[in-house]
């Protein structure tokens, strides 16, 4: 099976474009298996496949990168083969648009004119013209030493290669937010781990239950194996009986962020990515994420920061993430009491964890940390 890949992105970064393309090839490598690449052009890859067109658009449409996805006919480059390429695909009674862009200035004919012939030849056939909205689009990509014919294109999920931006680690909740927000994070190329606290008597209970599904769902977008870091609840919620309801929450938030700035470091990670949408919840007031951030050195990405619930929704039915999301399930942040203020006071927060002796809790709740691998 013969697919051709093109990316957009990747075209603009000038002299580390190698760089980016190194790792796209190596990631749609990883997609597909047995599969030989080369590079066609600025922006094209030629892909020899195993398996049918379906399984190998499936596939694709699943590394970030891709911009579009076509199944090509190669030919040599000679007008006459180019247009019995396009006659084979049987077009008939259809209204038609040949698109023709031309890599090899080489080619005698101008992408005009070769429009013209391609597009003579399928009128003949049967065809009608339309420019605006065609029933088929004929793509003739002219390269350097032969041409690629195709009717209709695939979108690709577009981005940056995951792997090209560095290592993120992302707070992976039992909820629709953070797998949407850390897809985000995979799609301007970063490599995501993710820290999840849990509500069990042991790390080994989080192997059974719908964090690993949408971990899973999330790797199907990997080229390489996810770390999910788990560490127990139990600490945390024996030092927070006595806390005021309406802290607790910013408490915890701020809690998971030490634990994350401590195997961010030791993980050599570049930032921590939260799900949060300003004003979606009390906690998630520009106040209380400011007081959040001021928990550890490290960058906090909140790639959802701008969406509404209906669109963050509407990705995590479009990604996958969304049923193994909704599942039932007793997450930490719901085991968590009080409504929450909307503006609570650095200080005063500092002040109830220095009670807690918080440092010292994040550090035993730490050492409890086991890795698991997706």
């Amino acid at each position: 099976m013969l697919a051709a890949v093109t990316s957009s992105e990747i075209t603009l970064k000038g002299r580390n474009r190698r760089f980016f393309e190194t790792i796209l090839m190596k990631n749609i490598q990883a997609s597909l298996g047995q599969a030989k690449i080369s590079k066609k052009g600025t922006s094209r890859f030629l892909i020899s496949a195993d398996g049918d067109e379906d399984e190998v658009r499936g596939s694709l449409e699943k590394v970030f990168g891709v911009d579009t996805i076509s199944f090509p006919i190669e030919v040599p480059l000679d007008i006459r083969k180019i247009e019995d390429a396009a006659l084979s695909y049987g077009i008939r009674k259809k209204s038609i648009r040949v698109h023709t862009r031309r890599s090899s200035k080489k080619f005698p004919m101008t992408s005009a004119q070769v429009n013209n012939v391609i597009g003579k030849g399928l009128v003949d056939s049967g065809c009608t013209v339309d420019l605006d909205n065609p029933d088929e689009t004929v793509f003739i990509d002219i390269l350097d030493k032969s041409a690629l014919v195709s009717t209709g294109k695939t979108k690709g999920l577009g981005g940056l290669p995951v792997g090209s931006s560095g290592k993120v680690l992302s707070l992976l909740s039992g909820g629709i937010d953070s797998p949407v927000a850390s897809w985000l994070m995979m799609k301007r190329g970063c490599t995501v781990d993710f820290l999840h606290m849990h509500p069990f008597k042991s790390n080994k209970d989080v192997r059974k239950s719908k964090i690993m599904e949408i971990a899973e769902k999330l790797r199907e977008y990997s080229p390489q194996k996810m770390r999910i870091f788990v560490v127990p609840y139990t600490e945390f919620y024996k030092k927070t009986l006595s806390t005021d309801s309406k802290k607790e929450m910013v408490i915890f938030r701020r809690f998971l962020l030490r634990l994350a700035d401590r195997l961010a470091r030791r993980k050599k990670h570049k930032g921590i990515v939260m799900g949060d949408s300003i004003g979606q919840v009390a906690s998630q007031t520009l106040d209380n994420i400011m007081a959040v951030n001021d928990a550890s050195r490290f960058p906090v990405f909140r790639p959802l920061v701008s969406f509404n619930k209906n669109e963050i929704v509407d990705l995590a039915m479009k990604i996958g993430t969304y049923e193994p999301s909704i599942k039932e399930y007793k997450d930490c942040c719901s085991l968590v009491a009080g409504t929450g203020a909307t503006n609570l006071g650095l200080q005063a927060l500092k002040k109830i964890e220095g009670d807690m002796d918080i440092e010292e809790l994040a550090d035993r709740t730490f050492a409890l940390c086991e890795t698991i691998e997706v």
